[in-house]
C-alpha cells in the first residue's frame, strides 16, 4: 500500500503518528520527506527540458553543457 500525504508541518502531531502506526501495523515502511514548493519547481524544470527536447529547440549535448555548467 503507498499513501501520500501533502500536509503543513505545522499539522504533524501524534495523532499523526498514530494514524500511520495504525494503517501500517507491525510493517516496515518508508517515509520520504520533501518540500512542496522544490517538488513543483523541479517539475517545471523537468517539463521545460522535455519540450526543448521534443521540439528540437535544443541538442542533448547543448542540454548536458547547461545542465552541467560550472
Amino acid at each position: 500500500m503507498q499513501i501520500n500525504y501533502t500536509l503543513n508541518t505545522n499539522e504533524l502531531d501524534s495523532d499523526f503518528l498514530e494514524s500511520i502506526k495504525l494503517l501500517f501495523k507491525n510493517k516496515d515502511i518508508t517515509i520520504s520527506i520533501a518540500d512542496v514548493d522544490n517538488e513543483k519547481e523541479d517539475f517545471a524544470f523537468a517539463k521545460a527540458i522535455e519540450e526543448g527536447l521534443s521540439s528540437q529547440s535544443v541538442s542533448i549535448d547543448e542540454l548536458n553543457q547547461a545542465l552541467y555548467a560550472d
